[in-house]
């Protein structure tokens, strides 16, 4: 295995247990740490472009079933 994705999957695994493997913390330490990087000013950060305006979705006719 790429020892680089070994490194990573090592930390990843480290950081879920520090969390005890709870999702909604891992994904808050990740969130915070996200921001702590951006205030830091040290790394540059790509906002995603916003996602057009999705049309109102249209009720599709129901099926009916024969009596």
């Amino acid at each position: 295995m790429n020892e680089v994705v070994k490194e990573v999957r090592e930390m990843r695994m480290k950081i879920s247990e520090k969390c005890g493997h709870d999702l909604n913390r891992v994904l808050e330490y990740y969130q915070k740490s996200g921001e702590e990087m951006r205030k830091s000013g040290k790394y540059k950060f790509v906002d995603p472009e916003p996602s057009p305006e999705k049309p109102a979705p249209t009720e599709s006719p129901r099926c009916e079933t024969a009596d």
